[in-house]
């Protein structure tokens, strides 16, 4: 990977894919500051030699702290497991418009978005010449936000970049079918249908190669596995991993809907955000959720090194070692 290193402040670095990013700039040579909330655990970020400034997306003087000298943001924060639309708004579309803001007061040459694939909204192999018809607020919060960046167009280089579904060791949204594999099952809405997939790695990756590569031209780029994966296929994959021949068993749209209706209750009583709510409902319904990453791979020279039959395993591993299963 050729690249232009620099010092590069992430949002988000405490995170599942922060962690791959952070790990990837340094390979890439970079110098790496992480913006952290006061409450974050950062003792493994200071422990690699990473800068950590403290402060949040709406505190104007701590923005400019932290992007002080900064060559380019990665804004791998954000949030989809919120107990009010508004919150998702807050934490991916209003997160990203301060950080562009003090981006263009500190003179920062290069902001990328960590996106999602939601922002176009489900479908087969969808392409960045196609127009996004995002189903979620969570998709349409992630819209809004890559439109903030356009804005900014004039200011300094914007991309974004727009991952499906992750996993990885530490990726927790998954255990859930890891633990239905172990009993011997895996529940799956359209079993016949398509899911693009790609690893916390690999995502980390070839965000690192967004922030460093010159030349790279603004816009929005979809990253993922070349193939999709069809789900039934996926199922089988876990339960390999966890070594069971399982059995898919067919969720209809209404069972998933009613579903996430009763996660959602659950989790207002709790006072929390619903991993699996109404609003997720609305992606995770669609019978295709994949992406074409051929422009990313040619634009950032780079292919996924991960396939997720082999990687469901080290998931598995992972989910033991920590605990959850």
């Amino acid at each position: 990977m050729t690249s232009r290193a620099g010092l590069v402040l992430v949002t988000g670095a405490t995170g599942f894919l922060g962690a791959h990013l952070v790990a990837s700039l340094r390979a890439a040579g970079c110098e790496v500051r992480a913006l952290a909330r006061a409450t974050s655990r950062t003792e493994a970020l200071e422990a690699e030699g990473v800068n950590v400034v403290r402060g949040s997306f709406d505190d104007a003087p701590a923005l400019d702290a932290a992007m002080d000298q900064v060559d380019a943001v990665v804004h791998a924060a954000g949030g989809g497991i919120a107990r009010r639309a508004e919150e998702v708004y807050q934490a991916n579309t209003d997160s990203t418009r301060h950080l562009l803001d003090a981006a263009k007061r500190t003179k920062v040459k290069r902001f990328v978005l960590v996106s999602s694939l939601a922002a176009h909204g489900p479908g087969p192999m969808a392409r960045e010449s196609e127009p996004a018809r995002p189903r979620s607020h969570y998709g349409r919060s992630k819209r809004a936000a890559e439109l903030a960046l356009e804005r900014y167009a004039g200011d300094m280089e914007v991309l974004a970049l727009r991952p499906p579904a992750l996993y990885g060791p530490g990726e927790h949204r998954m255990v859930g079918l890891f633990r239905a594999a172990q009993r011997g099952f895996v529940p799956m809405v359209h079993p016949r249908g398509t899911l693009s997939m790609l690893s916390g790695r690999d995502c980390g990756d070839v965000l690192a190669r967004a922030a460093t590569q010159p030349g790279v031209p603004s816009g929005v780029y979809f990253v993922s596995e070349p193939e999709p994966y069809v789900r039934s296929e996926m199922a089988r994959a876990i339960g390999a991993a966890v070594g069971r021949t399982i059995r898919v068993v067919p969720v209809g749209v209404g069972v998933l809907r009613g579903i996430g209706l009763a996660s959602q209750l659950v989790s207002e009583l709790r006072g929390q955000g619903a991993l699996m709510g109404v609003d997720k409902v609305r992606d995770a319904s669609a019978p295709h959720q994949t992406c074409d990453p051929s422009l990313a791979m040619r634009t950032f020279d780079w292919a996924p090194e991960d396939d997720f039959r082999t990687g469901a395993r080290e998931a598995y591993e992972g989910y033991r070692a920590r605990g959850w299963l």
